[in-house]
């Protein structure tokens, strides 16, 4: 892996429904909050890669023109790049980001991501999810919806496992459980539902309730990185990367084979860990991006965390909770943060690297040493795995 990776610096905004808040004010507050809490100065910033912006077009424009480091006034900026890999983009920043550093090009990176989905309007977020990762010639003319693929694919978990719809809607009660920790949290302080209040929301698209579906939200998240090396002079707490994998499985969901997605969770999950040289025993935290419910115990059984049809049960007796034997997801995923377009991923790294900076406050694992984390694109083109620690095994 070269000279390695390693966060130094971090910055957040709640996620909320604020469209008071303009883009601009939200990336000039992350990436300033990232700038301070790393300890440098923002001249320090050689490189800016963003993640780009979902149906924002004007936003990505700007960024893609250098707007960033102009308006923050990054005197030691050398280049600037967006990246678009969907929910995957935080990841493929990072990776661009790594090849800077170790190619020389610049020593400390900047990573931001914004999104404002409130001042959209319904119209143009309607078209826009209607068709972004859904095929034009077989799936948007019957109509099918993010919602209506994921109600599917929960419908075949739940027959082929043979997962009751209490125990799918206890994935929802342990990423809120979460979630209610979490100030940058959607649903930060607010009462946890119970199972029956859960399916006793309303159908969306069988079997998903209302609140098994995500809340577009605005919010924003901002990584500084640098070098291995590096990051151990700057910081007392340097986050590092340890290992990496990845699987691609297909463009659009009615050419995805669940069987083909679950090797792919354990092929790139043990390769991640080889590569980190750790064991799954050694993972203190698996902070898990999957968007809905269902991809939480396809991933856990498909891993080996747990035998196949028992990962509901796993949830619903509180393994994943806080304080549970297995925490998991600790800014409760999509379902309670509130879904930003790509900037569901960005927030997982955020938190990633709180948790193992000490610096999660309620939602803080003790003595986390090592977080197993992923990222997934599009309608869940890819995978990729990623293994993070406090300190290099």
């Amino acid at each position: 892996m070269g000279e390695g990776l390693a966060i130094i610096g971090i910055g957040e905004v709640p996620t909320a429904i604020m469209p008071e808040r303009s883009r601009w004010d939200i990336l000039y507050e992350i990436c300033l909050q990232a700038v301070r809490n790393a300890g440098i100065d923002k001249n320090d910033i050689e490189g800016v890669i963003t993640v780009a912006p979902q149906a924002q077009p004007r936003l990505s424009a700007e960024i893609s023109f250098g707007k960033l480091p102009e308006e923050l006034g990054l005197k030691g900026c050398r280049d600037v790049c967006i990246c678009n890999a969907g929910g995957a983009s935080t990841s493929n920043c990072i990776r661009m980001a790594e090849q800077w550093i170790e190619s020389g090009l610049a020593r400390i990176v900047l990573i931001p991501h914004v999104t404002v989905h409130s001042s959209i309007p319904l119209e143009d977020l309607i078209n826009f999810f209607a068709t972004a990762g859904i095929d034009l010639q077989w799936e948007y003319p019957f109509g099918t919806t993010y919602n209506g693929i994921l109600a599917m694919m929960t419908r075949r978990y739940m027959y082929e496992t043979g997962t009751t719809e209490e125990e799918m809607a206890s994935v929802v009660v342990a990423l809120r459980k979460w979630a209610t920790l979490d100030p940058n949290s959607f649903f930060y302080g607010k009462e946890v539902p119970t199972i029956e209040k859960v399916l006793s929301s309303g159908m969306v698209s069988s079997p998903l309730h209302k609140r098994e579906c995500n809340i577009l939200a605005d919010g924003g998240g901002a990584l500084v990185v640098t070098s291995r090396k590096l990051a151990a002079q700057i910081t007392s707490t340097p986050v590092y990367k340890l290992g990496e994998s990845a699987r691609f499985f297909s463009a659009f969901t009615m050419t995805r084979d669940n069987d083909v997605v679950g090797e792919g969770f354990r092929d790139a999950t043990h390769e991640a860990l080889d590569q980190a040289g750790l064991s799954k025993k050694e993972i203190d935290i698996w902070n898990i991006y999957l968007a809905y419910p269902v991809g939480h115990p396809m991933l856990m059984e498909s891993i080996g965390l747990c035998e196949k049809g028992q990962a509901g049960k796993f949830f619903r007796e509180g393994h994943t909770w806080p304080g549970g034997s297995l925490p998991w997801s600790t800014i409760g995923d999509a379902i309670g943060r509130g879904h930003t377009g790509s900037g569901v991923s960005m927030a997982t790294y955020v938190e990633t690297a709180r948790q193992l900076m000490g610096q999660a406050g309620q939602r803080q694992v003790k003595e986390a040493q090592y977080v197993f984390q992923n990222t997934s694109g599009g309608s869940g083109m890819n995978f990729i795995a990623t293994v993070w620690g406090r300190e290099i095994p």
